[in-house]
């Protein structure tokens, strides 16, 4: 899957998601600002979600006593403002893409130069958006990339999910989510991700072969996020906030700008002690083994002529001589020479005893 000049998936750097959600608390200027801060964190791109509160709030619908629909009112970004944040997002060099509520939101975002698209845990049972949305291309580029979050999810459903696409879906992101805010560590589940990879990384989507698999934190600290990449992410989404302690919903669950620099240096070390499929030996430590390792010595003073026991040897750095695993094989050589105590043996200090007679 390629995400603007990422190549995204197994064999390739993870990459970093910043979610500005609704932190920015409306204000576009200081959406702009996490923008900034975002991209000098380390992100490869920058999250938003396009919404009318309309689109997807009805008048009944409440959380924590208040309206959905007043929360989500003070949260829209407006066309302008979705504009500047794209092109501040070029100028920082990090993607920019976002979560539509809508064709139409899907279609500005697209419009602003989004390489993909995310769809949230809350749509992946919409299936009419999702058949929508897996029909969008972009001239010269081909079908959209949808990046979906699986968070309230049975095994059915996303499967179902994965089926209202069609029988040539565009390439195909699942990240692993846990819905709740934030998601205690006994709720995280990672796991899954190894799990979703297992099922789904032979599936082939269009012209993807596998499924891309991440995941999308809600966790406190930065810990589940860098452990993702252990077991397989090849995306890691996470809330992002200028200071976690502003009031809104998400801000208490949102890495800031320290801890999502954190999280990126974490997760480069992840990547780094993994190392790369099918990894030899460095070189370096091919030449550890010179030191390490034990060579066959002799345990006492060997007169030539003797029959080579296995008291006669003994086992001593460095290795650069003939290896204890191949102490058998020593076993009833004959020496051909006086061999002082200690010293390391050579093939050229003996003859097999089957040789012995055929010498005068």
């Amino acid at each position: 899957m390629k995400l603007g000049t990422h190549e995204v998936g197994p064999g390739n750097p993870c990459f970093i998601v910043a979610e500005l959600g609704v932190n920015h608390n409306g204000d576009p200027e200081t959406a702009l600002e996490m923008v900034r801060a975002a991209a000098k964190a380390g992100a490869d791109a920058v999250k938003i979600q396009c919404f009318r509160a309309a689109h997807f709030c009805g008048p009944t619908a409440t959380y924590k006593g208040e309206s959905q629909l007043e929360m989500f009112k003070r949260y829209e970004l407006s066309e302008d403002a979705i504009r500047d944040i794209a092109s501040a997002c070029g100028e920082a060099g990090v993607v920019f893409f976002g979560t539509p509520d809508c064709l139409d939101c899907a279609k500005l975002l697209l419009a602003n130069g989004a390489p993909c698209l995310k769809v949230g845990s809350d749509d992946l049972t919409n299936l009419p958006l999702l058949r929508q949305l897996a029909n969008l291309a972009v001239t010269g580029l081909g079908r959209v990339p949808l990046i979906l979050s699986t968070g309230m999810s049975s095994n059915s459903e996303i499967c179902d999910a994965l089926d209202a696409m069609g029988e040539y879906p565009p390439p195909v992101a699942l990240l692993h989510c846990v819905s709740l805010y934030p998601t205690d560590i006994l709720d995280a589940n990672l796991r899954m991700i190894a799990e979703l990879r297992a099922s789904l990384g032979s599936v082939v989507v269009g012209n993807q072969e596998g499924i891309v698999v991440g995941y999308s934190d809600h966790t406190l600290g930065i810990g589940a996020a860098v452990g993702s990449v252990w077991l397989g992410a090849a995306i890691v989404e996470k809330h992002f906030t200028l200071d976690c302690s502003t009031d809104g919903p998400d801000h208490a669950l949102s890495a800031d700008p320290a801890q999502f620099e954190a999280m990126v240096e974490g997760i480069a070390d992840a990547e780094l002690l993994m190392g790369r499929p099918g990894q030899a030996r460095s070189p370096d430590e091919w030449l550890m083994r010179k030191v390490a390792r034990r060579s066959i010595h002799a345990a006492r003073f060997i007169p030539q002529g003797t029959a080579i026991s296995e008291t006669d040897l003994v086992y001593l750095r460095p290795g650069t001589g003939i290896a204890p695993a191949d102490a058998d094989d020593m076993i009833g050589r004959v020496a051909l020479k006086d061999i002082t105590a200690l010293d390391m043996l050579t093939h050229e200090m003996f003859k097999r005893a089957s040789d012995a007679g055929s010498e005068s």
